[in-house]
C-alpha cells in the first residue's frame, strides 16, 4: 500500500472574514435613528492550543497494487479467507419516494445479512449472499405486519424481506461480474481514507444489468484504523451506514404510479448468529432457522462465464 495522500486542509479564511464582519456590524442596530461609527474589522485569531482543539485528521489512502485493494476492500466489508461467511445485522428505514411529493417515512425494519465467500484462485473470490428483514412500526418500534401507505391512505400488508434469490458476483482487482451474466465486468467507486483514528470507506455500487435503473447502494464502512493496519486480521470489526433506492415492491400496492422506495440503513459485522439481537434471533429461529446459516449450496451453480 502506497503512503497516504494528506486531502488538504480546509482554509479558514472564508469562515473568519464572515465572522468578523458579523460582529463588527452588531453595533448598527443598536439604537434606531443613530447612526453607528464604522467599525475596524478584527481578524479571529485561531484558539488557543489549551482549549484542546485539534484538527481532524483526513487523507485519502491510494493502493499502488490493485490485489492489495481488493484484499483490503473484502476484510472490511467481507473477511479475506479461502472460504468463510460474514454476518452483518442492521436496522433500516424505508421512504416512500412519489414523484409529486417530497420522501415519507414508511417503515422500520431489522435485518441481518448472511454472506459466504470462496476463493476461486488467482485472486478471483466468489460471493453470495442471503437476507433476512423484519418489519417494525416507525413510532412503537415493535414487529408490524401492516402499515398505512401514506400515498393511496389503504392499509397494506408487508411481509418480512426474505432475500435468497441472489445470483452472486467474483470478485477480483478489474472489478466484479455477476455470476449469472456474460462475464463483463463492473466497475464500483471505492475510496479508502482515514479520519482521525479511523479508516473508513465510501463506495457505490450499481445495478445488476437484470435490475431496473432505479437501483443504487451507496455506504460507508468503518473500522479502527490501528486494526486495518494489522494484516493478520482476515475480517475486521466494520461499521456501517449507507442508503439504498430501489422499485416499489408489489406489496407496496403502488400500481402504475410513479416513484420508488429510499432506504437508509446502518448496522455492524457480528461474529456468530448467537450476537443477534434476542427478539430479532427467537424470531428468526422460529420462523427461517435455515437462514441462520450459510447456503453453501448456491456454489453448486456453474458461473456463465470463464474466469
Amino acid at each position: 500500500m502506497s503512503k497516504p495522500t494528506m486531502f488538504p486542509a480546509q482554509q479558514a479564511t472564508s469562515r473568519r472574514t464572515v465572522l468578523a464582519a458579523a460582529l463588527s456590524g452588531l453595533g448598527a442596530v443598536a439604537a434606531p435613528g443613530v447612526q453607528a461609527k464604522p467599525q475596524s474589522t478584527v481578524p479571529v485569531t485561531p484558539a488557543p492550543s489549551e482549549h484542546g482543539v485539534a484538527k481532524v485528521r483526513s487523507e485519502f489512502l491510494f493502493f499502488d497494487d490493485p490485489v492489495a485493494k481488493l484484499h483490503a476492500h473484502l476484510r472490511l466489508e467481507r473477511t479475506l479467507a479461502e472460504q468463510s461467511y460474514t454476518i452483518t445485522w442492521y436496522h433500516f428505514v424505508v421512504f416512500m419516494v412519489p414523484v409529486t411529493r417530497g420522501p415519507i417515512p414508511l417503515v422500520r425494519y431489522e435485518g441481518m445479512e448472511f454472506s459466504y465467500l470462496r476463493h476461486l484462485g488467482n485472486n478471483n473470490f466468489r460471493l453470495h449472499a442471503h437476507n433476512l428483514s423484519f418489519p417494525r412500526d416507525l413510532e412503537s418500534g415493535k414487529f408490524t405486519s401492516t402499515v398505512t401507505n401514506p400515498v393511496t391512505g389503504e392499509l397494506i400488508n408487508i411481509p418480512p424481506t426474505v432475500l435468497t434469490n441472489d445470483p452472486g458476483t467474483v470478485h477480483n482487482p478489474i472489478g466484479f461480474r455477476n455470476i449469472n451474466s456474460d462475464g463483463t465486468y463492473q466497475i464500483r467507486y471505492t475510496m479508502f481514507r482515514r479520519e482521525d483514528n479511523l479508516l473508513k470507506l465510501d463506495s457505490v455500487r450499481g445495478a445488476p444489468p437484470e435490475k431496473p435503473i432505479t437501483h443504487q447502494e451507496n455506504s460507508c464502512a468503518w473500522c479502527p484504523f490501528d486494526e486495518f493496519t494489522n494484516t493478520n486480521i482476515a475480517s475486521l470489526p466494520a461499521h456501517f451506514v449507507g442508503t439504498y433506492l430501489y422499485d416499489y415492491p408489489g406489496w407496496a400496492q403502488m400500481g402504475e404510479r410513479p416513484g420508488h422506495l429510499m432506504a437508509q440503513f446502518d448496522g455492524k459485522k457480528i461474529s456468530s448468529v448467537e450476537e443477534l439481537p434476542d427478539e430479532y434471533l427467537d424470531r428468526a429461529r422460529r420462523e427461517y432457522p435455515d437462514l441462520l446459516r450459510p447456503r453453501w449450496e448456491d456454489f453448486d451453480k456453474p458461473l456463465a462465464f470463464k474466469l
